[in-house]
């Protein structure tokens, strides 16, 4: 459910778009006011007032989104780590075979955090935490 919402992210120009639509309908409405149709003034103020408050439930929930998947991808890559170190080598799969899975499974999980990296914004606080986690992702892979 989380990487889907990543779909919905609002960017730059859909929220300059959202709060234009808003201060539109919120001009309607204050004309309409004026020319003293107040069910029709009452509506696009209600319009103006749902459209900001739409585009804030986006937000919110395509930001939670975006901090959850990638607060997954570095709990997997944690357990991972962790299963490296505490497993055996195992038998059935050649050094190479095993080298390439884990290879693969790293991969999936970069891209996974690249992806919520993409929609966390420059200057938050937590994005050096993932970065750090990223590129750490990526020393392991290219070794």
């Amino acid at each position: 459910m989380n990487r889907l919402l990543l779909f919905l992210v609002p960017d730059k120009q859909a929220t300059m778009l959202a709060w234009g639509l808003s201060a539109v309908a919120f001009l309607l409405g204050v004309l309409d006011m004026m020319s003293r149709d107040f069910d029709s003034a009452q509506f696009h103020l209600n319009l103006s007032l749902g459209i900001m408050g739409f585009l804030f439930v986006l937000k919110f929930l395509t930001m939670r989104a975006t901090y959850q998947v990638a607060e997954h991808a570095q709990h997997q890559l944690r357990r991972h780590i962790k299963k490296v170190r505490n497993a055996p080598p195992p038998t059935e799969l050649t050094e190479a075979q095993a080298l390439a899975q884990e290879k693969a499974h790293m991969a999936e999980l970069t891209n996974e955090l690249k992806q919520a990296l993409n929609n966390i914004a420059p200057d938050s606080p937590v994005r050096p935490k993932y970065e750090a986690t990223l590129e750490l992702m990526q020393r392991m892979s290219s070794r």
